[in-house]
C-alpha cells in the first residue's frame, strides 16, 4: 500500500481486503459450525461412557450377587445338615439321660413306692376309706407345706365365692337375699362335710393321721432327692459315657465345612473386588471400544479443526484492527461495503480508496436528499456530479 495505509491505496489492495473479509466470515462461520459438531459429539462420547460405566457397575453388581448367592446356597445347606445331626443327637441323648435317671433314682424311687405303700397300709388296717388317701385331704387335714396352704386358700376362695356368685350370676342376679341364703347354703354344706370328714378320719385315728403326716414328710424329702438327682443329671457337661463321638465328629466336620466355606466366600469376594471386576470392565469397555473410539478421534479431529479455524478467526480480526480498522473504521470493514468501493473503481470514478470512499458517501447523501424530495432534478445533478468527478479523477490521474 502506498504510503503505508489503505485509503491511499489502490484497486488491488481493496480486493485483499475483500478476501481477508471474506476468509473472516468463512472462518467464523466454520468456527461456529465446528464448536457445535464438537459439543454434539462430545455429549455422544459423555452418553456412551456413562452407558459403560452403568452397564460395569450392573454387571458386577450381578456377577457379585450370583457368587454370593453360590456361597450362601452351600452354606444354608450345611447349617441345615448341621441342625438336623444336632436334634438327633439331643434326642439321642434325652433318652439317654432319661434312662440314666431312671436307673440311678431307682432305689431312692423305690424308698418313695415303699412309703407310699406304708401309707396305703395305715389307711387300709385303720379302715379308713381308700378315696381319702389324696393329696387334697392331707392338705385340708394336715398341712405341712407352702403347697398344702396354697391348696387350702384355693379352696376357701372356689367355695366362699366362686361357687355362690357363679350360681347367682347364672340366675341372673335376682334379689340380694338369694346371694346371702348361697353363701349361708354353701357354708353349711362345704363345712359339714369338711367336720364330718374330720370326725371319720383324724378324730377317730389321731395315731393314724400322725404317721401318715410323718410318713409324708418323708416321702416330701424323697421326692426332693430325686429332682435333685434328676437336676445334677440333666446339668451334667460329660457326655462321654452317653457314646455320642459319632454325632459329635461328624458336627465337627460340619462346623468346619462352614468355616471353610465361608472363608471360600471371603477370599473370592476379595477376588472379585480387585481382579474380576477389572476384567469385566475391560471387556465391555472393548465392546464399547467399538463405537467409542471411532467417535473420539472423530472428535479430536474436530477439537483441531476448530481450533485451527479460532485462531484464523483471532489472527485474521487482529489483522484486520492493526491495518484496516483505524483509517477505514469498524463500520466500514463490510463485504457489501468493500463491493461497492471495488465497483466505483473498476469504473474509474476513483484511483484511490480514499476517493472511492468520499464518491460512496457523497453517493449515499444524494440518496437520501432525493429520498426526502430537496431536489426536483436530483437524476440529472447526480448524472452531472458523476460525470464531474469522472473528469476530476481523470486528472488526477494524468497528474500523477
Amino acid at each position: 500500500m502506498s504510503e503505508g495505509n489503505i485509503l491511499s491505496a489502490g484497486l488491488n489492495e481493496l480486493r485483499e481486503l475483500k478476501e481477508l473479509l471474506v476468509s473472516l466470515e468463512n472462518d467464523r462461520a466454520l468456527n461456529s459450525e465446528l464448536s457445535a459438531k464438537e459439543e454434539q459429539m462430545e455429549k455422544q462420547i459423555q452418553m456412551l461412557k456413562k452407558q459403560l460405566s452403568d452397564k460395569t457397575a450392573l454387571v458386577a453388581k450381578q456377577r457379585s450377587a450370583e457368587l454370593c448367592a453360590t456361597y450362601d446356597e452351600q452354606l444354608e445347606k450345611t447349617k441345615s445338615r448341621l441342625k438336623k445331626v444336632r436334634a438327633k443327637k439331643e434326642k439321642e441323648k434325652s433318652t439317654l439321660v432319661s434312662d440314666r435317671i431312671v436307673a440311678e433314682t431307682s432305689e431312692v424311687r423305690e424308698e418313695g413306692r415303699q412309703l407310699e405303700e406304708q401309707i396305703k397300709q395305715l389307711y387300709k388296717e385303720s379302715r379308713i376309706p381308700r378315696f381319702l388317701n389324696n393329696t387334697f385331704v392331707h392338705a385340708l387335714y394336715i398341712p405341712q407345706s407352702v403347697k398344702d396352704i396354697l391348696i387350702i386358700l384355693l379352696t376357701l376362695v372356689a367355695v366362699l365365692f366362686l361357687l355362690p356368685c357363679g350360681i347367682y350370676y347364672l340366675a341372673f342376679r335376682p334379689e340380694t337375699i338369694f346371694l346371702i341364703v348361697l353363701y349361708i347354703v354353701t357354708v353349711l354344706v362345704f363345712g359339714g362335710i369338711y367336720v364330718a370328714v374330720g370326725k371319720v378320719t383324724k378324730e377317730r385315728h389321731p395315731k393314724t393321721f400322725e404317721k401318715v403326716k410323718s410318713l409324708r414328710r418323708e416321702l416330701k424329702g424323697n421326692r426332693k432327692k430325686i429332682h435333685s438327682m434328676e437336676r445334677a443329671i440333666r446339668k451334667d457337661k460329660d457326655e462321654s459315657q452317653y457314646d455320642l463321638e459319632k454325632y459329635n465328629s461328624e458336627l465337627k466336620e460340619l462346623e468346619d465345612e462352614i468355616e471353610r466355606i465361608s472363608a471360600d466366600k471371603k477370599t473370592a469376594l476379595k477376588k472379585f473386588d480387585t481382579e474380576t471386576k477389572a476384567v469385566i470392565a475391560a471387556d465391555l469397555a472393548a465392546e464399547f471400544a467399538k463405537e467409542l473410539d471411532p467417535l473420539q478421534d472423530l472428535h479430536q479431529q474436530t477439537y483441531e479443526q476448530q481450533r485451527r479455524a479460532e485462531e484464523s478467526v483471532k489472527n485474521l480480526s487482529m489483522k484486520l484492527t492493526s491495518e484496516y480498522n483505524s483509517y477505514l473504521g469498524k463500520e466500514n470493514l463490510d463485504i457489501g461495503m468493500v463491493d461497492e468501493l471495488i465497483r466505483i473503481m473498476e469504473a474509474g470514478m476513483a484511483a484511490t480508496v480514499k476517493d472511492a470512499l468520499s464518491l460512496y458517501r457523497s453517493g449515499q447523501s444524494a440518496a437520501k436528499t432525493g429520498e426526502n424530495g430537496e431536489s426536483l432534478n436530483g437524476g440529472n445533478d447526480g448524472d452531472s456530479t458523476s460525470v464531474q468527478v469522472q473528469e476530476d479523477n481523470s486528472q488526477g490521474a494524468q497528474e500523477e
